[in-house]
């Protein structure tokens, strides 16, 4: 059983293989008929001791061989694999509950050809692995790392929330009874009504100070302010101030384009070419979280991946977008990302909660981001 996004990975694979070609998105992630990869080989890490080869071959009919750690197992007409992507695309369309099992007729082909589990093992962040040849310059480019993103269930999620990414406050102006009283609002489905909260500690005259990140017990340091001054040394304050703007001042707009203008109109960090600086900071956080920084780990600024991530529509259109540190990738990237906030249970940092450190009180706020 699978979700919707998992099963995208095996469907991405299938359409690649069955069309034999992968098309390149343009700036703005939309299908360019005049841009594609002819694909050579497919490769998957299915475990650590089980690497799978699909050899693009032409014989007549385009045929593909299937090798598992270099020995050759079987050899299948790609019209078979484009007609299981089109069958396999309508049973995750229709597929119902939170995870489901698809028909016998396509598992028995995914076993077939050596496809035995559903999510390949990631190797540095990347799903599959292309070799691949530009038709019009015969380019041949090896083992081209990709991470799949499939739309056909929830948006991918390009920055995960951690409880090392919560941003920190002190709070001054706070006691017992009124961190009880705050801590007590829910909303009706009993989960923290985090507005609300926010609402009350001003509306009671408490002072906010933003103090930092969390401490990241694997790292043994504040990772993701660290992570942060490696890309910008104010980024950490531009990343509190959208999570202000957003619960205690009520900006409504979630879109990173929005909420970046915002930060151009308002200017928290006193910045000289606002409408330069702040885009381009965003974009680089963007672009870092893609390449594989975390708010948990140190981040070395090396990219864990040297392709680009593949796109799987809703529809079941399969586009290619490189991420070899463009300016068009990054801007696809700010163009479609969106700040959401996860639940406020222990796994996202218990946020939204007045807390005691001594005789000190702290409050913290969390997010994620996700792209369309």
């Amino acid at each position: 059983m699978a979700n919707k996004g998992e099963w995208g990975e095996p469907y991405a694979a299938l359409r690649i293989l069955g069309d034999g070609k992968l098309y390149i998105a343009d700036k703005n992630g939309q299908k360019n008929p005049n841009e594609w990869m002819s694909v050579l080989d497919l490769i998957r890490h299915e475990a650590v001791d089980r690497v799978v080869t699909y050899h693009v071959k032409e014989l007549g009919d385009v045929s593909i061989e299937i090798s598992v750690n270099n020995n050759f197992k079987t050899s299948i007409n790609s019209l078979r694999f484009m007609m299981m992507a089109d069958r396999l695309s309508s049973e995750i369309v229709s597929g119902r509950g939170r995870s489901f099992e698809v028909s016998d007729e396509i598992m028995e082909f995914l076993n077939e050809i050596e496809m035995l589990h559903i999510k390949a093992k990631s190797i540095d962040k990347s799903d599959l692995f292309l070799s691949i040849c530009d038709p019009r310059a015969s380019i041949i480019r090896e083992h081209i790392g990709f991470s799949i993103k499939s739309e056909f269930g929830q948006n991918p999620t390009l920055f995960n929330t951690a409880k090392a990414s919560a941003v920190v406050y002190k709070v001054e102006g706070m006691n017992d009874e009124l961190m009880n009283s705050i801590n007590s609002l829910v909303d009706d489905k009993g989960h923290a009504a985090v507005s609300e909260r926010c609402s009350m500690l001003i509306e009671n005259g408490c002072q906010l100070d933003f103090v930092g990140f969390p401490y990241a017990q694997r790292a043994g340091c504040e990772a993701f302010k660290e992570n942060l001054d490696l890309i910008d040394p104010r980024l950490a304050d531009v990343v509190e101030r959208m999570l202000w703007n957003h619960f205690f001042e009520h900006f409504p707009k979630n879109d990173l384009s929005d909420v970046t203008k915002y930060l151009v109109e308002t200017n928290p960090c006193n910045l000289t070419r606002p409408e330069i600086k702040y885009p381009y900071m965003i974009k680089s956080f963007l672009y870092a979280a893609y390449c594989g920084m975390t708010a948990s780990t140190l981040w070395n600024g090396e990219s864990q991946v040297n392709g680009g991530f593949i796109k799987v529509s809703a529809e079941g259109e399969v586009l290619a977008h490189y991420a070899l540190e463009s300016d068009a990738f990054k801007s696809y990237l700010y163009d479609n990302c969106y700040l959401e906030y996860p639940s406020t249970d222990e796994g996202h940092g218990n946020y939204a909660k007045v807390y005691k450190e001594g005789e000190e009180f702290f409050f913290r706020l969390n997010f994620q981001i996700r792209y369309r």
